[in-house]
């Protein structure tokens, strides 16, 4: 019996030894810790508590959303997070002990994770990148997170008490004397009497406005991922989009002129590879010409076979979307052009965010290289101006096509009214800085034709030399419309009745005038080949007056 007794002794005590070791060596590797968490002077409750692994300090996604970077995103289907900034692409593949920068693989000591669905990264890689301090108190199981770039505000008297809330009678955490320093944060207290302030030592809490004299800096664009990419000035781009690489159309060197943009490439399929129609005769006169090239590339809706779950299934797939970006730079590289225009039509609206995603991605290792990228734009669902316009060099309003042939009503098709709402809209309403916009004018427009007997108008597409042909064939005289800011002609022959809001040198004016209203980055039409040789001279001689 008492050996019996003895071998469960002996049990227990091995057990317990065994824990123990266990308990230690769990400790050594290191141990998962929760942590509590400050962020720019305030007490961050989380949907997602961090933790402390290793030497990481791991924050979930959803939580750096909604701090630091609205833009990182997580791609289910590759278990990957995505961070995209102004010149940085970078993937972090759970549970590798790698990450993707710019395309580069760089290894990393502690990899992202999931815990109960939700990812995690270690915050400590990104530190620099988000211009953030990070640091992890122990003793009170903290970690805090501050700008960097957070200045230095002395303490004008002694005996500054630093209180726990905006009361005098709240705990008093610190005394503070003259010359004593702290940070500042403006941004998590906006109050007429109190700042709430971190000491040198730590410490977080509210001191009276008057124990400093904070000066507060115009406030600068914090987040580098949106810079624009100039300072407004009277240096307008002057651009034409074209249709193929026809040299006849491309012409001659025109004055003032400083980018073409033919249409070179589409997406060819969902995988993301590319078709080319790159032409080294029409590269080598644009070229002659001093002109920058940014071709256009589309996704495929000039195709009649063209579908929208095409563009859907590349947006959707990281490798996909990934292995598109890798053809496009590659092509533009090779074909030693200058920048992109991306011109994406007829998408699905639930793949908005997946566009942007697409954006976001592209952006970076375009400027890696030296290439601009200008998007064009439109009034769709499916297109986050604001997000987009934070990602490219340029956008491009397409400021025509306020009418077409689906329209019932005769009118222009791009009154200025019209154009110029558009305008304030990416401006106020996007909060695109008007350095990034180029507006697209029409180079064409539509004759409305209506039969007697008839309720609606059929149209046609009218190009500026058809427009002279129209007013000299039934020897018209047009009058200036000013709703539209176009001169217009109307005609019954018989019984069909024809109505032309011209486009001529006075409507292309008048959108030259608006370029320099709103101080736009430049203009461009649709398309060369359309127009008057006289318009380029109207527009030479007023833009940027």
């Amino acid at each position: 019996m008492f050996e019996k007794i003895g071998r469960y002794i002996y049990v227990i005590i091995f057990s317990v030894i065994a824990l123990i070791l266990f308990i230690t060596f769990k400790v050594n590797i290191g141990v998962t810790k929760e942590v509590k968490l400050v962020a720019f002077g305030d007490n961050i409750k989380t949907d997602y508590v961090p933790f402390v692994q290793n030497t990481g300090i791991y924050l979930s996604v959803d939580t750096i959303s909604k701090l630091i970077d609205e833009n990182i995103y997580y791609d289910k289907l590759s278990t990957k997070v995505i961070i995209t900034t102004y010149d940085k692409v970078i993937k972090l593949k759970i549970d590798e002990n790698k990450m993707s920068d710019n395309l580069e693989d760089v290894s990393i000591e502690n990899p992202a994770k999931v815990v109960d669905g939700q990812p995690y990264i270690d915050i400590n890689l990104f530190k620099e990148l988000y211009g953030i301090m990070v640091e992890y108190n122990k003793d009170t199981s903290t970690v805090v997170i501050d700008k960097t770039k957070v200045p230095d505000t002395a303490i004008k008297y002694n005996e500054v008490k630093v209180y726990s809330n905006i009361d005098t009678k709240s705990d008093v955490l610190a005394t503070l004397n003259k010359g004593d320093t702290v940070k500042v944060y403006i941004d998590s207290l906006n109050h007429n009497r109190w700042y709430k302030i971190k000491t040198s030592s730590g410490i977080i809490g509210y001191i009276s406005k008057n124990n400093v004299d904070y000066i507060e800096e115009e406030k600068s664009n914090e987040n580098e991922n949106t810079t624009t990419t100039e300072e407004n000035t009277n240096e307008k781009l002057t651009m034409f989009w074209q249709y193929g690489s026809d040299l006849n159309v491309l012409g001659n060197k025109i004055s003032g002129v400083d980018v073409v943009s033919p249409t070179w490439y589409e997406l060819k399929n969902s995988s993301g590879e590319i078709n080319s129609e790159y032409s080294s005769r029409y590269y080598n006169k644009a070229k002659e010409n001093g002109y920058e090239i940014w071709p256009i590339i589309t996704n495929g809706i000039d195709s009649v076979n063209y579908l929208p779950a095409d563009t859907s299934a590349m947006l959707n797939s990281e490798y996909n979307r990934e292995n598109f970006i890798k053809n496009l730079v590659n092509t533009l590289k090779e074909d030693k052009v200058d920048g992109v225009n991306i011109d994406f039509e007829s998408m699905k609206t639930e793949d908005r965010d997946m566009f942007t995603q697409l954006i976001r991605e592209l952006a970076p290792l375009l400027r890696k290289e030296g290439l601009k990228l200008s998007v064009d734009m439109y009034f769709v669902e499916y297109i986050d101006r604001t997000r987009i316009g934070e990602a490219s060099d340029y956008v491009v309003l397409m400021g025509y096509d306020q009418r077409g042939s689906w329209s019932k009503e005769a009118g222009s098709i791009a009154e200025i009214s019209w154009v110029e709402e558009n305008i304030k809209s990416l401006i106020e309403d996007s909060k695109i800085p008007s350095s990034k916009i180029i507006l697209g004018i029409p180079f064409y427009t539509r004759v409305w034709i209506q039969r007697q007997g008839d309720s609606e108008y059929t149209t046609r597409a009218y190009t500026m030399e058809d427009c002279l042909e129209f007013l000299d064939e039934y020897n018209l005289t047009p009058t200036l419309d000013e709703k539209s800011g176009q001169n217009y002609a109307e005609v019954t022959v018989g019984s069909t009745t024809y109505k032309l809001w011209l486009e001529d040198i006075t409507s292309v004016k008048k959108r030259v005038e608006t370029v320099n209203k709103f101080n736009l980055a430049g203009i461009t039409g649709w398309r060369k080949g359309y127009e008057t040789d006289d318009v380029w001279q109207v527009i030479e001689e007023n833009l940027g007056k």
